[in-house]
């Protein structure tokens, strides 16, 4: 048995596909190319596979990574040439490596997401750079986080610790925005898409779209890719 980590988009295609289904279809790839798998014991086994972390219904993703532990004597490269001639539109395998037979799940170690959340605005004239400027120089930004089981003061910059930058075209702004993933919790991109529109009049409106475009090991030598990382 070997452990490989693959690296897989989240295309246009698969935009409306929650975690589970879209799990359910890397599973469906994998069988498909009739790759042989190590499975889980007990009453209801399953493959073992895990995933990089759970994308939201409606995101994108450049780069998704999953751990799968393989049966197979083939390389890596032909077991990703295997699963890219089966794969549906809006999936596929863009790079992989094996790694050490024992590795942190990578929920835990990925603590970083770079997202670009796009929508119309509704100033063309705007300055973004000036409209960013109070948020992306304040030191502490408070919102009230609401989930279903509680709702909570937070302060957005000690997740978002960086910049946001602003790109307009065609009617359209896209914020590349970092946001820090930790054990006491993260703020979603959508959520500052909101504050922003409400606490600091960016003219933007309700709609948007968001793709992620990294999703990264953060550490004191730097941040790197899932692929770039052996543990």
């Amino acid at each position: 048995m070997k452990k490989l980590r693959l690296a897989l988009n989240k295309g246009e295609e698969l935009r409306f596909l929650s975690h589970l289904d879209y799990a359910q279809a890397v599973e469906r790839m994998i069988r498909r190319a009739e790759i042989k798998m190590a499975y889980s014991e007990g009453f209801n086994p399953h493959m073992k596979i895990s995933f990089s972390s759970a994308l939201a219904l409606g995101v994108t993703a450049a780069a998704e990574y999953i751990d799968m532990d393989v049966l197979e004597e083939d390389s890596v490269e032909s077991i990703m040439e295997r699963l890219n001639r089966v794969a549906p539109p809006g999936l596929e395998v863009l790079d992989g490596k094996e790694m050490p037979e024992k590795v942190k799940k990578m929920m835990a170690i990925c603590n970083f997401a770079i997202y670009e959340v796009t929508g119309p605005i509704t100033d063309e004239h705007a300055d973004w750079n000036a409209l960013l400027k109070p948020f992306n120089e304040a030191t502490e930004i408070s919102y009230e986080k609401v989930t279903p089981k509680k709702t909570r003061t937070i302060d957005v910059k000690e997740f978002v610790k960086e910049p946001i930058v602003a790109s307009v075209k065609d009617g359209m702004v896209t914020l590349t925005m970092g946001i820090g993933i930790y054990p006491q919790g993260t703020i979603k991109p959508s959520e500052v898409w909101n504050l922003g529109k409400d606490q600091y009049n960016w003219p933007i409106t309700t709609g948007y779209e968001i793709h992620r475009k990294a999703i990264m090991v953060e550490n004191e030598e730097g941040r790197y890719t899932p692929l770039e990382i052996n543990y």
